[in-house]
């Protein structure tokens, strides 16, 4: 008798856990793609392969969605794949190669960045010359119909699309519609709109593919449209890094970056506070979940993402690391602190993306002719100084730890620490700041850019970790608040 109970109480424990496991299962089923946790990465570090090699192994082993680099459609939605590489000039014997990779890192996410803005300029004009082919009464709706395939709310889409095909102009907006993108957006709108009638065309009727190409070929709006695709890539999130560190010569760091209307509109919803053009989904997955266990996806983890929790809100983690001199326990806790530091920066510069890309959009609506074409590197370089310029500024308040971690790096067997960081969005403090915090920097921002442009900047920029401008000291004197439970392996 003893017997079979237990037998049925077995039975019936496999049947919880089982329901379990597969509740949450379906639950990650059912989340969109861009909030699905991030995949497990134990082999990310290598000497043996190719970055290149092993970030296409990679990509040809996602099945839920397939993905492929470049442009490409999933369920109806536009989504890009960007593959970027970045190299970590310090050997792992060096004190300072794991603030190489950290910079290896931001080199690969300038690389991914370039690859969006050529893909959104492609986007961008092929979305123009759709819209033109239609009379003017019918391109609201058309666009309306294409931003709700893209992933924006029903009310959203119908708001925006009525806006961009408005005769007004892009800094009479509604204040809730003046983000990077579809600022820039609604500048290009309208210069089309003026070029048109110059030739004496009627931009309310249908324009021939001809005419639409002979204006988007024009140096001055090459210039509007290349401004506008760099700030619609806000929002792009890290679906995986990896790193190659060969037995002689410099290693690299690849990233895998993906963009979606859907991430890049949230991303400008976190700085205005309207989330009426994002659909409110289903319910995100506790933010745990998205911090990897194990611990060589989070030694190859950087940068930021960008979550829904299970209550639906938004919140941004940051992942930072740093390496101790030694492992005594006082060089542990500094390299933390440094950690703490450096995530804290790629949160506020995330934040600074959206502000800086808004400024210099409004900026350039009035421009007519530019002096010169700077490359797309020396204009991300340019973005990427405004950005520093504007992220100490930010009022990101109730910065909390939620994880740290220590491990040992398998090229050179020392320890590496890191920190994760959680920030619950609250949007309204920054919806005044799109216009003043960009003013009071804007000297300082034009000095820099001015030091680049010398050429000292980017010099200095690629010596070595990264910049103290980009970061800034934690709000509590304390600096174990917050800390969660260390994993570590040595």
């Amino acid at each position: 008798m003893k017997a079979k109970a237990a037998t049925f109480k077995r039975v019936i424990l496999a049947s919880v856990i089982s329901l379990v496991i597969g509740n949450a299962s379906a639950q990650t089923e059912k989340l969109e793609m861009e909030q699905k946790p991030l995949p497990p990465l134990p082999s990310s570090i290598s000497g043996r392969d190719s970055i290149d090699t092993v970030m296409q192994n990679f990509l040809k082993a996602q099945k839920d969605p397939e993905l492929d680099r470049g442009d490409q459609e999933i369920d109806g939605r536009t989504v890009l794949v960007m593959l970027g590489k970045g190299v970590i000039n310090f050997a792992p014997t060096d004190k300072n190669f794991v603030a190489g990779r950290v910079v290896g890192f931001q080199r690969a996410m300038l690389d991914v960045k370039e690859q969006c803005a050529k893909l959104q300029e492609t986007r961008i004009s092929s979305e123009m010359l759709q819209d033109f082919k239609s009379p003017g009464e019918q391109r609201a709706m058309a666009d309306a119909q294409r931003l709700q395939r893209e992933g924006l709310a029903q009310e959203g889409a119908i708001q925006v699309a009525k806006a961009m095909n408005s005769d007004i102009k892009a800094k009479n907006l509604p204040s809730s519609l003046q983000t990077a993108g579809l600022y820039g957006e609604k500048i290009l709108e309208n210069k089309m709109k003026e070029e048109l009638k110059k030739k004496g065309l009627d931009p309310n009727k249908s324009v021939s593919d001809q005419e639409v190409k002979s204006i988007l070929s024009t140096s001055t709006f090459k210039a509007h449209l290349r401004a506008t695709a760099r700030a619609r890539c806000t929002g792009i999130k890290v679906l995986a890094s990896f790193e190659s560190n060969p037995a002689s010569g410099k290693g690299q760091l690849g990233v895998i970056g993906i963009w979606s209307r859907q991430l890049h509109e949230v991303a400008d919803a976190v700085v205005t506070g309207d989330y009426s053009r994002i659909p409110k989904g289903a319910p995100g997955l506790p933010i745990k979940k998205h911090i990897p266990e194990d611990l060589r996806t989070l030694l190859s983890t950087f940068g930021t993402q960008l979550l829904r929790d299970e209550s639906g809100g938004w919140n941004i983690l940051a992942f930072g690391q740093a390496q101790p001199l030694s492992t005594d326990q006082q060089n542990i806790d500094i390299a933390y602190k440094i950690a703490r530091l450096q995530a804290e920066g790629m949160l506020r510069s995330f934040l600074g993306e959206s502000i800086t890309s808004t400024n210099d959009l409004r900026e350039t609506e009035e421009a007519t002719t530019y002096e010169g074409q700077p490359s797309e590197q020396q204009m991300e370089l340019a973005f990427n100084l405004r950005v520093q310029a504007i992220a100490p500024k930010l009022p990101v308040s109730g910065i909390v730890q939620v994880h740290e971690w220590e491990t040992l790096h398998p090229s050179y067997n020392r320890p590496v620490v890191g920190v994760v960081l959680r920030w619950r969005v609250e949007s309204s403090k920054f919806a005044g700041l799109l216009k003043t915090v960009n003013q009071e920097s804007a000297t300082k921002a034009n000095e820099a850019t001015a030091r680049m442009n010398s050429g000292s900047a980017f010099a200095s920029k690629q010596s070595g970790g990264p910049s103290s401008q980009s970061i800034t000291t934690p709000k509590s004197n304390n600096p174990n608040s917050g800390v969660g439970v260390r994993s570590r392996d040595f």
